[in-house]
């Protein structure tokens, strides 16, 4: 026990020294109770579930069955997790910036008066609804490449070591951005509007080119974040439409209920807006204006400052995202044992309403198994279980 404990704190003291004198990100691996300081002195600690217990489990951010998961859990699962969150992070702050400062540039126009620009509703539900969506299914399902590409190009880890997305730069590239679409939202809203009438003849007025403007923001920053998305699925395209969809059926309700004298300002002004021409020709063009810029920037650094990531996306655009299958192509030749594995986990799955553990009724795995041309032996608890539900039924009910 002594050793032990010697050991353990040993393992400790190396892990802080390289974490505070080296200022490196550490992490720490171990399967047993001697190991439990060195995964808490670590930026990451890492548990293996053994026979050693679980004490490292407990003490550790992530736990992983076996060692060889290590590899997985680095260069697939931790680059998606540090491209999302990067991405995340610096669209969270683009949209709020774009979003503030087309009420900054109001200011000018009112001699900073303190008029407010938006209805405070708009403000409100800005982030709760209107545009947070979309980021939570990007924050779920986005991904620069396919887990196999992962594993074959080890050297793709390297980016998150360089910090490449989150450095000052990328901050500042997406603040440009964010001030030019901005620009764009507010003074190509204002300017056909200063001067255009509404349908019953009359000027529009500050809550006519408000609500306009705010339309065109939310289609903006939604249809943006799709041009970040490196893998778009039907969820994308549900959480973005159903964000802007949710805009709209909110201010058509809002609009159309007499409020209190404080809010009235906002009473009808939808209904009227889409009875003219300069509402559907401003939602179509503004947000075409502001992207465009966006759009050139992005072509320009694929095509000359290509990242790692997107040049492994263009050597293998014609092959299938398929993790499975790459995995295939990139092993080549598989084991008996790893063929085996592999065919396994395409049969169906059941969770069985006895324990809770997968494949565990009597004799389905090796039916669909039987089916599949792949032998799989009896599991013991399958033997146990047909051996106690003969003697059951062997055993005389008493009345």
């Amino acid at each position: 026990m002594a050793e032990k404990g010697v050991e353990s704190k040993r393992l400790k003291e190396v892990t802080s020294l390289v974490r505070k004198g080296a200022r490196r990100i550490t992490l720490s691996i171990g399967d047993g109770a001697n190991d439990v300081s060195m995964i808490q002195a670590a930026h990451v600690g890492v548990g293996i579930s053994g026979q050693e217990g679980m004490q490292a489990v407990m003490a550790s951010d992530f736990s992983i069955a076996q060692f060889r998961f290590l590899t997985d859990l680095l260069l697939v699962h931790g680059r998606w997790s540090y491209h999302r969150i990067c991405k995340v992070v610096t669209y969270f702050f683009y949209k709020n910036l774009t979003f503030t400062l087309t009420q900054f540039w109001f200011t000018f126009q009112t001699g900073f008066s303190g008029q407010r620009f938006y209805d405070d509703w708009f403000q409100s539900l800005y982030n709760v609804i209107f545009t947070a969506l979309p980021v939570i299914v990007f924050g779920l399902f986005d991904k620069d490449v396919s887990a196999s590409l992962s594993r074959k190009y080890p050297e793709l880890y390297k980016e998150g070591i360089r910090n490449t997305f989150f450095k000052w730069r990328v901050v500042g590239i997406w603040a440009f951005f964010a001030i030019y679409q901005s620009l764009v939202l507010h003074y190509f809203v204002l300017a056909p509007t200063s001067s255009g009438i509404n349908s019953s003849g009359k000027m529009f007025g500050l809550w006519d080119v408000s609500t306009m403007a705010f339309t065109c923001i939310v289609v903006t920053v939604n249809l943006r974040l799709l041009m970040m998305c490196n893998t778009i699925t039907r969820w994308h395209y549900i959480s973005v439409g159903g964000s802007i969809l949710a805009w709209f059926i909110f201010v058509f309700i809002y609009s159309g209920v007499a409020l209190p004298k404080a809010q009235e300002n906002i009473y009808f002004v939808i209904y009227v807006l889409m009875s003219t021409v300069c509402f559907y020709l401003t939602l179509l063009l503004v947000p075409i204006a502001a992207l465009l810029c966006d759009f050139v920037y992005q072509g320009v650094q694929r095509w000359f400052f290509p990242y790692d990531y997107q040049i492994i996306q263009e050597i293998h655009r014609h092959e299938p995202d398929n993790s499975r299958v790459g995995l295939l192509e990139i092993g080549n030749e598989l084991s008996q044992d790893e063929a085996r594995s592999f065919a396994i986990a395409q049969l169906p799955g059941q969770k069985s309403k006895h324990t809770g553990f997968a494949f565990d009724s009597p004799g389905y795995e090796s039916f669909f198994a039987s089916q599949a041309g792949v032998f799989v032996p009896q599991r013991a608890w399958d033997v146990a279980r047909r051996a106690s539900m003969k003697s059951r039924a062997k055993t005389p009910r008493k009345n």
